[in-house]
């Protein structure tokens, strides 16, 4: 396995590099090697409901390991909450939706990011410009207390990782590249509403528009959160304890409001943009690393604040934004074009951000129900992150590789 090294050293040694791309070299690059998984026994036909992360990973090794897959998917576009905004924005400007960052440390994540050959950008800025937002007043900090402050405030431990990444270009290129392979075999704005299931195979009826139709396999992968899992007709129920954790199991809000500027006025001597808030916000430049003269500026809220935030309408959302916003760099309404949000306890396919189950429910979210298995960032030791959902969508795949 490669070495590390740390933050202060590969900011040093990315801000020289020449081109706008972190090599995965820089962080170990022989930890990223992409394994391909094994099949034992004969090649099974494989339903899998969900396009997230998980359910793509899933797919994608289940595939080279020579089974028959579908994956069966409500959106009419992959990756879950994996979600890139282009729209409204002009000059090409994107935002992250949904996951954002990358650490230095998960390694399946970068695993396929190396495989498919995305590149990849630091998420924080190589300096000490960061900006403290408390009792009404903005004061400039480091990078180790402003991600104290993060922790505390918000509960990302950012002093976990040595370097932080983003894709260029936008996070979704890594569920779309798991989507080109596999092109064939997702079907897409096909909502799973019943599950059928014994000791000969599975069942899975679904809608499309105002069509039913049912695919029938020797095992099911249910890669979708269980916020909307318990929406859907099982039959035979799961065991008593699986049907309670997927019925009871909560899902965390959280909420983004983007504002584009017409300038990047917040690059100052002593600002970068990106910021802490004692109103359960964080606070940076989606445009980041990006092109052009205009910018984005993100509020990223959690929990109570978000679902606050969630109850008002779009143009309000963006109102209470643009006030929090002009007292942590003033001159942010002026500088305003347009903006948009997302809540993702409102989407009707998540019902919520993520959640953080403790052990002993992991390991009943995780097990399988006869030819039925699980994943998604909930199935997983990394709850919340991109990491979790394909580590989960890994587990699975091994999972269904091993059975006979």
């Amino acid at each position: 396995m490669g070495g590390k090294i740390n933050r202060r050293e590969f900011l040093k040694r990315s801000t020289a590099t020449s081109a706008a791309f972190v090599s995965l070299s820089l962080i170990g690059d022989s930890a990223f090697a992409h394994k391909k998984s094994k099949r034992h026994g004969a090649a099974k036909k494989v339903i899998i409901i969900g396009a997230g992360l998980s359910g793509l990973s899933a797919g994608y090794e289940l595939t080279e390991a020579g089974h028959e897959v579908v994956i069966l998917e409500a959106r009419s576009r992959p990756g879950g909450r994996v979600l890139t905004l282009r729209a409204p924005f002009a000059d090409n400007l994107y935002a992250e939706a949904g996951a954002a960052r990358i650490p230095a440390d998960h390694d399946q994540t970068l695993r396929y990011v190396k495989l498919f050959n995305l590149p990849l950008v630091s998420f924080y800025p190589n300096d000490s410009h960061f900006t403290a937002f408390k009792n009404g007043k903005p004061d400039e900090v480091n990078w180790r207390k402003f991600a104290e402050r993060v922790e505390r405030s918000v509960g990302v431990r950012l002093g976990e990782s040595d370097a932080w990444f983003k894709i260029e270009g936008g996070n979704d290129q890594l569920p779309k590249a798991f989507a080109e392979k596999l092109k064939d075999k997702i079907i897409y704005n096909a909502a799973a509403v019943k599950i059928a299931h014994d000791a000969r195979g599975v069942e899975v009826v679904f809608k499309q528009g105002s069509d039913y139709a049912t695919r029938k396999a020797d095992r099911l992968l249910c890669a979708l959160p269980f916020s909307t899992l318990k929406k859907i007709e099982i039959t035979p129920r799961f065991s008593p304890p699986k049907q309670k954790i997927i019925e009871d199991l909560q899902y965390d809000s959280a909420a983004r409001v983007f504002l584009q500027c017409r300038t990047r006025f917040w690059e100052t001597s002593h600002s970068n943009g990106f910021a802490i808030t004692d109103q359960a916000a964080e606070i940076w430049p989606s445009s980041f690393k990006q092109p052009g003269m205009r910018g984005i500026l993100q509020s990223y809220l959690r929990g109570d604040a978000s679902l606050a935030l969630t109850r008002l309408g779009e143009q309000d959302r963006i109102k209470r934004t643009l006030a929090l916003l002009d007292k942590i760099f003033p001159g942010t309404s002026g500088n305003f074009e347009t903006g948009a949000t997302k809540c993702w306890s409102e989407d009707e396919w998540a019902g919520g951000a993520w959640t953080h189950p403790d052990e002993k429910q992991f390991e009943l979210i995780a097990r399988p129900e006869g030819r039925v298995h699980f994943a998604g960032e909930h199935a997983s030791h990394h709850a919340s992150w991109m990491q979790g959902a394909i580590e989960s969508g890994n587990r699975a795949a091994g999972e269904i590789n091993e059975a006979l």
